[in-house]
């Protein structure tokens, strides 16, 4: 067994984590709301291995417990720490970005509704990518869908002993041994699935090296996966905010974030992405989090019309 305890930089709001997460389903996790706690399996040095995260304390005092019943070596213990601070953007100081949202009339209503509300990232880069292809022009719902077949197909499968079972994302040499025709039985698109099985076989034979990604500025990063065929600027835009965590990404093309600052500026027309871009300036450098939060104002407003709608329907007697 192997535990232990990270103090999270505030302010840390586990709920409003969990609300996002209501809107973005990944059958990778199982969440107790109440316990405030999230289980889910990690690849750790390649072995898959189940974690249980427990969020403790408050929003200006909050602490994470990270526990698991396996028996982890040095180094998959030190890789635990960094995935888990990684993925729950534990080292992440929202003041300086705060600051400059307050400086909008349109955006400082955001930093106290939301406040606390962090990026949840992916684990590793691989999967991120996958994901973000899967999510191409898909709507969340479906794009879940096709997630999980791949791992139900693919991927692993942790039992604990309550019998609970856990999905561990497929490895790049397991995606890698796919055909395509495999996949068009799970109904992802002909192009969709050559994306996936290129990518994989460009990480496995080496043509990918996504280690250096690290090393390179967030266009040189673009410019590197932008050879690939099916990956273009927004689904790296895509995996350098949400696999690396860069903080300074304007996703102009995206419809939810057109939404949001239609819905938060008040402006009657969808701006276009040059219209975005322009807006988007004066974010930098933390145009990354005020994405999250013009997101998340869509999601709030969708969540409380949902709930006028069921509010309003009569009851049977």
């Amino acid at each position: 067994m192997f535990a232990t305890t990270i103090t999270m930089k505030p302010p840390y709001s586990f709920e409003r984590l969990l609300q996002r997460m209501l809107t973005h389903p990944d059958e990778q996790l199982q969440i107790d709301a109440s316990a405030g706690i999230i289980r889910r399996a990690l690849r750790l040095d390649g072995q898959p291995v189940l974690v249980v995260f427990r969020f403790c304390g408050s929003v200006e005092e909050p602490v994470l417990q990270i526990e698991t019943e396996a028996a982890l070596t040095q180094r998959q213990q030190d890789e635990l720490i960094r995935v888990s601070r990684h993925m729950y953007s534990v080292d992440v100081d929202l003041e300086p970005v705060y600051r400059r949202m307050r400086e909008s009339a349109e955006l400082r209503p955001l930093t106290e509704k939301f406040r606390g509300l962090r990026l949840l990232h992916d684990p590793d880069l691989f999967q991120s990518m996958v994901r973000t292809i899967i999510g191409q022009q898909l709507n969340l719902a479906f794009a879940a869908t096709l997630t999980h077949r791949l791992i139900r197909q693919v991927g692993d499968v942790i039992v604990d002993q309550q019998g609970r079972e856990f999905l561990v994302f497929p490895t790049p040499e397991a995606v890698a041994s796919l055909e395509v025709e495999q996949m068009r039985a799970w109904q992802f698109s002909q192009r969709k699935a050559e994306y996936i099985i290129d990518f994989a076989r460009a990480v496995v034979s080496g043509d990918v090296d996504l280690d250096r990604l690290h090393e390179l500025t967030d266009e040189d990063v673009i410019a590197y996966l932008s050879k690939l065929r099916g990956i273009g600027r927004w689904t790296v835009e895509c995996l350098l905010m949400f696999g690396m965590g860069r903080p300074d990404l304007l996703p102009a093309a995206d419809i939810g974030l057109r939404n949001g600052i239609q819905l938060v500026h008040g402006i009657v027309e969808k701006p276009d992405e040059q219209e975005i871009r322009r807006i988007g300036e004066s974010w930098a450098p933390y145009r990354s989090y005020v994405s999250l939060y013009l997101w998340e104002a869509v999601g709030e407003a969708k969540r409380e019309a949902a709930r006028e709608k069921a509010e309003s329907k009569p009851r049977r007697k």
